[in-house]
């Protein structure tokens, strides 16, 4: 899931009536994604990896297995199958930074739907965030289409593009009203011993501290998974954000975690995410859970 998060300018909290039309967005889409989920068959997990592995065919309705872009940064490269929902939830995550607990989320859900063999659309829905000494409720919302150029089906390597825009349906601290997007190109691959790996580059178009305007962020990201048991698996990863506002203000993170096949559609996931720099958050412990169907 996209954990990436801009500073954001403190703007006046909007009204009642503004802020519920804001999260009715969020929701009237995601209800759209939802619909087209009647009927879908149910389909196999790879057990324990993250979402970097290479999917293999469940046999029982010869869909893909499941792939996940969480819990690590890194995005897959492979997408939901045609007809088919697929629900990614961080249902905890708490930041400490600078000696102090800053800020926790309860319930980011990733709400996914296959369009075509090759590209699914997915939204990004922050159900309550809070940050210490500030407001608390819904975030900015983002809206995501992945498209696989190839390796959805089989093969040593994968690639896909995923454009995104970010919808302003937060309030006060919380974002900072304006329309932000870029692109996300995550590139998996089959790594020595087992090991699965990938890679991704991204693009963001982030507004300005002070309003001006926007500038370009960039990500980089690099990941590592392999199988612990039968239905475990453990993977290792290093991030890089790179501001073209300030130079000075480049977080680097190192995380870690691992992944539980619950059963053959259901997934646990918990790790951390530990601040490599004085410009990064100190520490994220989260946990989260997938499912498709």
């Amino acid at each position: 899931m996209n954990h990436k998060q801009q500073p954001s300018v403190c703007a006046t909290p909007n009204s009642p009536a503004d802020w519920v039309r804001r999260r009715g967005v969020a929701v009237i889409v995601a209800g759209v994604v939802a619909t087209g989920a009647s009927g879908a068959a149910e389909v196999g997990l790879m057990p324990g990896e993250p979402g970097n592995e290479r999917p293999r065919l469940a046999s029982r309705a010869g869909m893909r297995e499941l792939s996940t872009d969480r819990p690590d940064t890194t995005e897959s490269a492979y997408t939901v199958d045609k007809g088919h929902c697929q629900f990614e939830m961080e249902m905890a995550a708490f930041t400490r930074d600078g000696g102090d607990w800053t800020e926790y989320t309860l319930g980011e859900l990733n709400a996914k739907f296959g369009l075509t063999d090759c590209a699914d659309l997915q939204v990004v829905m922050p159900f309550h965030t809070h940050v210490r000494d500030g407001d608390e409720g819904y975030g900015d919302t983002e809206i995501r289409l992945k498209y696989n150029l190839w390796g959805n089906d089989g093969g040593d390597t994968a690639m896909a593009l995923m454009p995104f825009v970010k919808i302003p349906t937060a309030r006060g601290d919380l974002g900072n009203d304006e329309f932000e997007g870029g692109l996300i190109v995550p590139f998996a691959f089959a790594g020595p011993a087992d090991w699965s790996c990938a890679v991704m580059g991204e693009v963001d178009f982030a507004a300005d501290d002070d309003g001006s305007g926007h500038h370009v962020v960039g990500i980089a990201s690099a990941t590592a998974s392999h199988a612990i048991t039968g239905n475990t698996a453990g993977f290792l990863e290093v991030v890089g954000i790179f501001s073209a506002e300030s130079s000075d203000d480049i977080e680097a993170y190192f995380n870690t975690g691992m992944t539980w096949a619950i059963t053959e559609t259901w997934q646990l996931d918990g790790g951390i995410r530990v601040g490599l720099t004085s410009a990064s958050a100190d520490l994220t412990p989260f946990v989260g859970l997938s499912t498709k169907f």
